[in-house]
This record gives C-alpha cells, sequence and structure tokens, in this order.
C-alpha cells in the first residue's frame, strides 16, 4: 500500500524531479515507511515515476519502489494489494521467470512482460498501477475492477500527463489548477460527495475503475478500455436451494478472507456489533488463531457505542479483542483533522478518519473491513424501498407531471423541509429505476440547487446530476429491481463515497484497509444471483449472508436494528463547530460558486429543524467551504516569491 504519482513529458528530465517530489510530500501520510523516485529517458521526452511506501509485503529493500524489470527495463508503481500473488509467481515460474524478491510489485511486473494487458483478468486484490513499458514506449494506467484503490491523472498544459493517489497532490505538484468544475460541484452537492470520473477539480479526471488508460512517449492519451465488465444474472442460478447457495457462498467469502490476510505485518480487523464485521473476523480467525480484533468504544456516548456486543461476540468468536477507547473531546479534535485531511470535499467519512486513527494508534498497519457487505447482499433500505416507489410510480406514471407534483405536495406538507423536497421530486422522476435509484440517494434536492445557482440544464448534465455521459443502463439486471439496486449502490455511493473515504481516512492515518466482501470471485457470484435469492420479499436485510454466516451470530445481533458508528454533527454544527460552520460558510458566499441566498436557505432550513436531515445539507456547504478555503490558501502560498 502507497502513494504513487508520476509525469511523462516532452520536457527536459530535470524539469519533472521538482513537481514530482513535492506531489510525493503531499502524500507522505500515505507511505511513511520509504520513498522512490526513479526518471527515464524516453524517445521523445521523460517520465518520472515516484512512489510513498508503506510497507506491507517484502519489508526489505527488494520490495522497493519505483521497481524495474531488469530484461525489459519497464518501470512501475503500484498501489494496492494482489492478493493472489502467490499463485500467479507460481504460473509465472514455471514459464521460466525468476524472481528476487517476495512482493506482489515484482510479480506485477513480470505478469506484464509476460501476458501485457491480458495479466489485468488474473488479478485479484485493490490496485492502481503505473507502468513504464519500455518496448513499446507506452505509460500504462491501470485501476482495480470494482474502484477499491484511486488514480487521478491530467494532461499539461506545454504536452504531457501527471497522475497521483490523490487530487491534493497534483495541485502540490502545480501541475493541477485550483479552479473548481461546476459539473462536478452540481454532482457534490446533489449526492454529498464528487461523482466520478470527475473530481472537484477542472482538468484532473479519476481513471474510472475497471479501466486502463496508454499513453504515448509525450504523454499523450492514445487509447482508454476496460479490463472488466458486470456479469449478467444467470437464470440457472434460480434452480439452487438456498442451502446450496448459502454454502457456495461461505466458502467463496473464507477463501476471500484467508487471501485478504496476507502480509508480512500483523493484520487485525475492524470489528463492531454489525454482520458484516462479525463474519469477516470469524472467518479470519479461523485461518490465523492469532488475528486481533479492534472495537472503538464511546464511554460517554453510550448512544453510539457498539463495544458492549462486540465485546461478548469476541469473546464467543475466541478472537483476541482490543478496545479503543475515544471520548467525545478526542472525537471532536480528530473529527477536525479529519476534516483537514479532505482529499476532495465530502460529507461524509469522518467516521472512518476516527476509527483509522484509533486502530493506527495501537500500533497496526492492515486491517479488514466489513465494507461492501451492505451493497453486495441487500444491506441498505434501497433494496426494499426503490423497488417499492417503482411499484408506486406504475400507478402514478399515466398521470402528467405536474399532476404527480401537486399529489406529493398534498400528501408532504405535514413533513419536514427535507422531506417535502424529495417528495416532489420523486414524483417528478416517473418510474425509471436508475432515476428512482439516485433520488433515494440524493442530498439536495432540485429546488435546493435552483437557490445556489445550479441547473442541470445551464450546466449540461442529466437531471440526475451525474457527469454528462453516465450510462447507468448497464447496472439495470432486466426485471430483477433487487439485483439492479445492487448494482447501482456497488458502482455510485460505494464507489464515489464509501471507497473513496476509506482510502483518504485510513490512508491519513497510514493505515490500509482490506474490503474482503468485494473480492472479486464473490462480487461475480452475487451479481449472477437473482434478486430474491439475495433478499427474498419478507425477509430480513442480507438474508442470504445471514445464512452464510448464521454459526457466527448471536440472536441479539440478528435481532438488532441496523446500526453505524455517526458523529453528532447536527450538535457540533449548533456548539463547538459553530464557529467553523461560519466561517466555511462566509468563504464559500464569498467564492463566488453559490449564490448566497441560497447557502442562507440551508443554514436557516438546519436551525429551525436541526433535528431533521438539514443537518447534512449544511454540513456538505461547511465540508465544501473549508476545503475551498483550505486549497485557496495553499494555492497562494505556493505562488507568493
Amino acid at each position: 500500500m502507497c502513494g504513487i504519482a508520476g509525469i511523462i513529458s516532452p520536457a527536459a528530465p530535470e524539469q519533472l524531479r521538482p513537481p514530482l517530489e513535492a506531489m510525493l510530500e503531499a502524500q507522505a501520510h500515505r507511505g511513511p515507511d520509504d520513498c522512490g523516485l526513479e526518471v527515464v529517458i524516453t524517445q521523445r521526452g521523460a517520465v518520472a515515476l515516484g512512489n510513498r511506501r508503506l510497507a506491507i509485503l517484502d519489508l526489505s529493500p527488494l520490495g522497493r519502489q519505483p521497481m524495474t524489470n531488469p530484461d525489459t527495463g519497464d518501470v512501475l508503481v503500484h498501489n494496492g494489494e494482489i492478493y493472489n500473488f502467490h499463485e500467479i509467481r507460481d504460473s509465472l515460474i514455471q514459464l521460466g521467470h525468476r524472481f528476487r524478491g517476495g512482493s506482489d510489485t515484482e510479480v506485477l511486473l513480470r505478469a506484464w512482460q509476460q501476458w501485457g494487458k491480458e495479466c489485468l483478468h488474473r488479478l485479484r486484490g485493490m490496485f492502481a498501477f503505473a507502468l513504464w513499458d519500455a518496448r513499446q514506449q507506452r505509460l500504462v494506467l491501470v485501476r482495480d475492477p470494482l474502484g477499491i484503490k484511486p488514480l487521478y491523472y491530467c494532461q499539461l498544459p506545454q504536452g504531457g500527463l501527471a497522475f497521483a493517489s490523490e487530487v491534493k497532490a497534483l495541485l502540490a505538484g502545480g501541475v493541477a489548477s485550483p479552479d473548481v468544475d461546476r459539473q462536478a460541484l452540481a454532482g457534490y452537492l446533489a449526492y454529498g460527495s464528487v461523482q466520478e470520473p470527475l473530481t472537484i477539480l477542472r482538468g484532473v479526471s479519476a481513471l474510472p475503475a475497471g479501466t486502463w488508460l496508454e499513453a504515448d512517449a509525450a504523454g499523450q492519451v492514445m487509447a482508454q478500455g476496460r479490463h472488466w465488465e458486470m456479469p449478467q444474472p444467470d437464470p440457472a442460478s434460480k434452480n439452487t436451494s438456498a442451502q446450496e447457495l448459502a454454502a457456495q457462498g461461505r466458502e467463496l467469502l473464507r477463501a476471500s478472507v484467508a487471501r485478504h490476510l496476507i502480509s508480512d505485518v500483523p493484520v487485525g480487523t475492524l470489528f463492531s456489533s454489525g454482520l458484516d464485521s462479525t463474519a469477516v473476523t470469524a472467518l479470519a480467525r479461523q485461518a490465523s488463531p492469532d488475528i486481533h480484533a479492534f472495537s472503538v468504544s464511546f464511554p460517554d456516548a453510550p448512544e453510539l457505542d457498539e463495544a458492549p456486543i462486540a465485546r461478548a461476540a469476541a469473546q464467543r468468536l475466541d478472537v483476541q479483542y482490543h478496545e479503543c477507547p475515544v471520548d467525545s473531546a478526542t472525537a471532536l479534535r480528530w473529527a477536525t483533522d479529519g476534516l483537514q485531511a479532505m482529499d476532495q470535499p465530502g460529507m461524509d467519512g469522518l467516521n472512518t478518519y476516527i476509527v483509522s486513527r484509533a486502530i493506527r494508534d495501537q500500533g497496526m498497519a492492515v486491517a479488514l473491513s466489513g465494507q461492501g457487505g451492505d451493497e453486495v447482499f441487500g444491506g441498505y433500505r434501497s433494496f426494499r424501498q426503490v423497488p417499492r416507489w417503482r411499484r408506486q410510480m406504475a400507478w402514478l406514471g399515466h398521470l402528467p407531471g405536474g399532476v404527480r407534483k401537486g399529489a406529493a405536495a398534498a400528501a408532504a406538507w405535514r413533513m419536514n423541509t427535507v422531506a417535502r423536497g424529495k417528495a416532489l421530486d420523486l414524483a417528478a422522476t416517473g418510474r425509471n429505476l436508475a432515476g428512482l435509484y439516485f433520488q433515494y440517494r440524493r442530498l439536495l434536492s432540485d429546488h435546493d440547487l435552483a437557490s445556489l445557482g445550479i441547473t442541470a440544464r445551464e450546466l449540461g448534465v442529466p437531471a440526475s446530476f451525474q457527469p454528462p455521459g453516465t450510462d447507468s443502463s448497464g447496472m439495470i439486471a432486466g426485471c430483477d429491481p433487487t439485483a439492479s439496486v445492487g448494482r447501482l449502490e456497488t458502482s455510485f455511493y460505494l464507489r464515489n463515497t464509501l471507497l473513496r473515504d476509506g482510502d483518504v481516512f485510513g490512508m491519513a492515518n497510514s493505515l490500509e484497509l482490506r474490503v474482503p466482501f468485494l473480492d472479486l470471485d464473490l462480487v461475480e457470484w452475487a451479481m449472477r444471483l437473482p434478486g430474491t435469492a439475495l433478499l427474498p420479499p419478507g425477509a430480513p436485510s442480507k438474508f442470504l449472508l445471514r445464512q452464510m454466516c448464521a454459526q457466527f451470530y448471536s440472536p441479539e445481533q440478528t435481532t438488532q436494528a441496523k446500526r453505524g458508528f455517526t458523529l453528532p454533527l447536527a450538535d457540533w454544527l449548533q456548539g463547538p463547530l459553530a464557529e467553523t460552520r461560519q466561517v466555511s460558510l462566509d468563504a464559500l458566499k464569498e467564492s463566488g460558486l453559490l449564490a448566497p441566498q441560497g447557502i442562507e436557505r440551508v443554514e436557516q432550513n438546519f436551525l429551525r429543524e436541526p433535528r431533521s436531515a438539514a443537518w447534512s445539507r449544511v454540513w456538505a456547504l461547511v465540508a465544501l467551504g473549508h476545503w475551498l478555503k483550505k486549497t485557496r490558501s495553499a494555492a497562494s502560498a505556493a505562488a507568493a516569491p
């Protein structure tokens, strides 16, 4: 695990080193153990590749990056882990390849030599890498199928291309402008996170998940393509019994967890009272008796504290258990630090920062997380709610849009401001499943956005406020709304919010978070199942996972309501973060990006209804204003003589 960065350009080699060094320094938190940089002369200029290393596999100097293949001259920088690298290594040895060290990076280098892009289909893991192919004189950027690891790039005005693991690294290197992309801004306000492939910065793009990009020796993009597509549901799976499916899923999850334990440093698990983390911890305990489980407790906030149930579960599973107490004052201080650590603005993720910091303070560098279980096995209300909305819209769909909105307004007149706005937008959507899903995940309503000066037509984006060209049709699984919602959750909410937060806030604390539920074999298997197998009508959430891992759950765990670690941000915004709220919103008003009266309107809605979801809307503006103020201050400092 690490942070990577690079520049390919027709410029002189000595001109590439200073900006690359600045990009690596901006990502020092991603790799505190080592730093490497290499400049290679090309036929049309130079390519400079760099790495900040968090040493997990092969801690010796033989695991350092950038890594060069002595037989081909190929140079690689790699962020992430290839969990099946031992199997690939064995295959390569049989084909005559020889290895000096024991890292997955060296295996990836040799796999590219042997199979080229075809090697990507063999990889199981989370990865983003850049490889200088010396024979083809091409730079290749690659991102894993589900987008677990990030990779951002931009074209340079003077010719060339730069890339990094974080957007702010491109800013620090002076290769990207701090100008805000208004289409990305609209997506952020609509959903609380920037929607890929856009980033908050104009001209900077996220490499889409499951794709590769190829640039020539001058840094001009020559080709792009996909190396993974979502599988379609398999009708034959309808004939498989629930018991057989549970057995298949259990073995796939067991194999995934075992693979995710590969490490040359100790590995722990993030352990709560939930079904996902319990399944991961129990299977990790079976594969590795000395596994350590870590739970964060909140002794002075019992309403947030899952530790008592986690403690009992750990005793039942016979796992080495560590409780990390975090009092309210510490949580507030760390949340403020997390706000400062944001790469792009986001309304979520500070809870991930706090948990990651607590675990890292225990000396851990790797932890397994239950992230992805909700998307793969139907853990969200959206799996029930969106299909229900679709059925309701089927009855109302014949009515004109204005009539539907009028009926919605009448039905919602007693609701709070946020709920009324969502009801009106929902009525205007119709029965399109993807459109209803996007409404489910919406943060600010169309009316709120318009008050901020944001309209889809003006910006040239779809009514969903997704980036232009977004195609959700491949995520619709025929006439199966439940399976379709899982695909949409995986492609949008998981990738744009949860995975990005997990990477940014885990790595802000030099902690590698691994996600066994997003093992490609397990995900593809689940995506081939009909929705009725994952979540039969009337069954509890995560029905299939409950069957797979029933032996690990106590009655208390299976009957408790779904919980998540949430921070008391509504209270903080009126108390200890009130000044931060005001300063951030003032910065946003002065930026010229949004209409000040719209910002004031969102804030006043929160002050009138602080116990409603209005807090999340004002928090999104606070996070944006804070990010903007921080970014522009850094840009001004860098420009100063």
